[in-house]
């Protein structure tokens, strides 16, 4: 599995603090 997988499904398993959710999101561009 990917460290991109596990970090999607921790999101989605529970509400994302403001850190968390910009970090998702500069990984997916």
């Amino acid at each position: 599995h990917t460290e991109r997988g596990d970090r999607i499904r921790i999101i989605s398993a529970r509400p994302a603090t403001r850190s968390e959710r910009l970090r998702y999101e500069e990984d997916a561009q």
